[in-house]
């Protein structure tokens, strides 16, 4: 085999590169090449070179290859750093302080490691770090008070220490940053030490500040560093709810939802299940409004009645249930946590004044919404929390706004703007510029409005906020539209357009299309000719339309949009495209195209311009008087239908409907039809189901026991 050019390339690669031959080795007169050619018998120096040259470039491809793959890649790294320590083994004493450096993750402290070197009698340890730094095991910044190991080493070096020594090391690296106040640091030291109790007690102490201090994704991440079983039930409860406030705050509902699982099960104490209950309701709002309502029973359930977290249950609960539009329930909720809220807990109480302030806004109650609006906020000031003080501001200035209190509202709306200003938040600020422009285009200052709105729109910019430069864009083309220049507030629209198209905002393109339906002269996503065609047609049309003789009463308009508008009509004495947004779930432009085609019907009367819109009861309201009110709420009906399999298959359901007439307060009357008619046990269970499906207390009546006459509204 010596003849073998195989064997020739393993032993240049060897003799040269790997293992190099020592100077005494060299034959008579020779160096690397001449002692070479003799060990391995090549021929002549010729060979020896391309010999050698094949064998770089076969190595190469290998490497090439390895790298692409990722092929042995672990084994070349433990080889390439196995060759970088081989300096370290005439070094015990810089090998032992390597050692100590490699308990550290990122940059630590000069001193420290000094410290730590000295605490286990290392002999000249200032020489040995000269040494580390020197040869760059260790590098230096900050004017060599800070140090830092590449991770790829740092884990070498850490995996061949002992592990009796590492964990000491930690517990020393632990006192120390407990002692300078570095709580996040000091708690992953002490799991490393396997000190699981102490550790949880450290972050679980400091976790508060943490989040304060913008360090959520360290938290997060020591926190699920726990392993399951190394810690007291109780001790493992509390982490796992501490860790889903974390991923609750940073949005990860599931991961949030998952660690209230994980402490349920080693939770028997009933105040810390109602704890985990609650916080399940909360993270359940948006994804199954039911589901949060049963969580929230659960939770109030095992509370005792002086819990503080109990006022926020029942304010996270007022909340749902104004969303839900259950006023009534909603009250009493909010009634209850402001009655239970401590005098001195000025948060919690401002917290529940704000939700009753928007109960209060969504019943038309106004001047109670206000009053409670202002409380919030001089409790807020007393606090001395900036950033809800300007958010306090900002529902009180939009309060103003919706009762016509134009200066009180734009001066409202300037102090938030400057709150923001100071604390550095410029998206909301921008939104308080918005806010601004509103009120004085409400107020008619339209020059002011678009000057307003243009500032506005340059901070969007500035900042990058898509979604708030579009709606600074359509109230921008409103008002300019409003004054006149049309030229202006066509380039504006095909801005919007063009942000909407980029970003999918597909509600308020359909809004940009309702503006520009409005205002003739402006053309839809660029279609200016085709728009000005259709200009002159369209005032003819109407010209034709006022000459006509009136039309004739039409038939009570049944889908759920049109009962809402009605019903909101008649109730509060009017209704706007927002109002009718929040009772039927609907987006903008729809409910804006819903009451412009009530108000062509005539159900419907349109008061006012541009931003103060509004409809109020038509010709045909005392028609719509006589009628029974509006069907159960969309919301309620699409719960229904998604139960419905579930419904036919334990209760023998073929069929859910309401009454158009008698509608009790407070509840849901349902007529139900059976295949099978049930026995009066089975029949309060289903009533109990439907009762938990729509949280809400129901009345329930077999259409068998009804007239034959009788109108009925079938969900399904």
């Amino acid at each position: 085999t010596w003849r073998d050019p195989a064997w020739w390339r393993y032993n240049i690669l060897r003799h040269r590169y790997v293992e190099p031959l020592h100077p005494d080795d060299f034959v008579e007169g020779g160096r690397f090449t001449e002692t070479l050619i003799a060990l391995t018998g090549i021929p002549s120096p010729d060979t020896f070179f391309d010999e050698r040259n094949r064998a770089i470039r076969e190595v190469a491809a290998i490497l090439q290859r390895a790298a692409h793959t990722g092929e042995a890649a672990g084994d070349l790294q433990r080889m390439a750093l196995a060759h970088t320590c081989q300096p370290l083994q005439s070094q015990p004493e810089a090998r032992r302080t390597l050692g100590i450096a490699a308990i550290f993750e990122g940059i630590f402290p000069r001193t420290l490691l000094l410290q730590l070197a000295q605490a286990e009698n290392i002999r000249g340890v200032g020489v040995a770090l000269d040494f580390l730094t020197g040869h760059r095991f260790l590098l230096t910044g900050d004017e060599g008070n800070n140090l830092w190991l590449c991770p790829a080493l740092r884990d070498y070096i850490y995996q061949h220490e002992a592990r009796t020594q590492l964990r000491l090391r930690h517990q020393r690296a632990a006192r120390h940053y407990l002692a300078e106040g570095q709580t996040l640091a000091a708690g992953r030291h002490l799991q490393q030490a396997s000190q699981w109790e102490e550790a949880a007690a450290v972050l679980l102490d400091s976790a508060g500040e943490l989040l304060e201090d913008l360090q959520a994704d360290e938290l997060r991440s020591a926190l699920e560093h726990f392993p399951a079983g190394r810690l007291a039930d109780q001790t493992w409860s509390r982490v796992q709810m501490c860790l889903s406030d974390v991923c609750a705050a940073q949005g990860d509902a599931d991961t949030a939802v998952a660690a209230c699982r994980a402490a349920l099960k080693t939770t028997a104490e009933p105040e810390e299940q109602a704890r985990i209950f609650r916080r399940m309701g909360k993270l359940y709002e948006k994804r199954n409004p039911m589901h949060a309502l049963n969580y929230y029973r659960q939770a109030e359930e095992r509370f005792v009645p002086d819990d503080h977290e109990l006022v926020t249950l029942l304010k996270d609960r007022g909340w749902l249930h104004i969303h839900r539009r259950a006023w009534d329930a909603a009250a009493a909720d909010l009634d209850r946590a402001l009655a239970l809220a401590p005098a001195e807990g000025r948060t919690a109480r401002a917290d529940v004044l704000d939700a009753m302030a928007s109960l209060h806004r969504n019943q038309g109650l106004f001047d109670q919404a206000i009053a409670c609006a202002q409380q919030a906020l001089a409790l807020r000031e007393q606090t001395g929390d900036l950033l809800r003080v300007a958010k306090s501001l900002g529902n009180l200035g939009l309060l103003y706004t919706a009762t016509a209190d134009y200066d009180h509202a734009i001066a409202a709306h300037q102090e938030a703007m400057g709150v923001y200003a100071r604390l550095g938040n410029q998206e909301l600020r921008a939104t308080a510029i918005l806010n601004i422009g509103l009120a004085q285009h409400l107020a008619g200052r339209l020059a002011d409005a678009a000057a307003t709105y243009r500032q506005s729109l340059a901070l969007c910019r500035e900042i990058d906020v898509p979604l708030a430069e579009l709606r600074v864009l359509a109230n921008l083309v409103e008002v300019l539209a409003e004054l006149g220049d049309l030229a202006a507030a066509q380039q504006y629209l095909d801005q919007g357009f063009e942000i909407a198209r980029r970003h999918a905002f597909d509600d308020e393109a359909a809004y940009l299309t309702e503006l520009a339906e409005r205002f003739p002269s402006l053309a839809p996503d660029g279609d200016t000719g085709a728009k000005h065609a259709a200009a002159p047609q369209a005032i003819a049309t109407a010209e034709q339309a006022s000459s006509e003789p009136a039309p004739v009463i039409l038939p009570i308009p049944v889908d759920p949009e049109a009962r809402a508008a009605l019903h909101l009509a008649k109730t509060l004495g009017r209704v706007t495209p927002r109002t009718l947004m929040e009772a039927a779930g609907v987006s903008k432009a729809t409910a804006t195209r819903r009451l412009a085609m009530l108000a062509e019907e005539g159900w419907l009367a349109r008061q006012g311009k541009g931003r103060g819109t509004c409809y109020v009861p038509g010709r045909l309201a005392s028609v719509e008087a006589d009628a029974p009110p509006a069907p159960i709420q969309p919301a309620r009906a699409d719960v229904l239908r998604n139960a419905q399999r579930e419904l036919a298959a334990q209760f023998n359901v073929a069929g859910l409907g309401q009454l158009p007439g008698n509608r009790l307060s407070g509840s849901v009357e349902l007529v139900v039809r059976f295949r099978v008619l049930p026995d009066l046990l089975q029949f309060f269970r289903l009533k109990a189901h439907l009762a938990g499906l729509l949280g809400t207390a129901v009345e329930l009546t077999p259409e068998a026991a009804l007239e034959n006459q009788q109108t009925i509204w079938w969900i399904w």
